[in-house]
């Protein structure tokens, strides 16, 4: 997966509901985003129904960006905090960490509150 990719999934589940204030990526759950307090599955044609653990871990290496100290974190100490830049859109906060021994969820709560009209 590549980072062109991870906006396009990143873009379309802000897109996808109003008031949305985090982004939830877990293994062996469907995307989903927390709108006006309630978890929300994304629909995505064709359809993501649940994330193995390999698509998780794809998905946060894409995030951690080959940062060296980010990695080291993550395998040493299980978790990783981090920011991501979604172009002009939106920035976020990340929590990366294991469960289970598999990197298997990451939650990225928006740091913008700017939305293009």
């Amino acid at each position: 997966m590549r980072k062109a990719e991870i906006d396009d999934l990143l873009t379309a589940m802000l897109d996808s509901n109003d008031n949305v204030s985090d982004l939830n990526i877990t293994c062996e759950r469907p995307l989903q985003v927390e709108a006006s307090g309630q978890m929300v599955p994304v629909p995505f044609d064709p359809p993501v129904e649940n994330l193995t653990p390999f698509q998780s871990e794809i998905f946060a290496l894409n995030l951690i960006n080959g940062d060296r100290r980010l990695t080291q974190n993550l395998v040493n100490q299980g978790s990783c905090d981090s920011s991501y830049q979604l172009g002009a859109k939106a920035r976020f906060r990340v929590n990366i960490f294991q469960a289970r021994g598999n990197i298997s969820r990451k939650r990225s709560g928006r740091c913008s509150t700017r939305r293009p009209a």
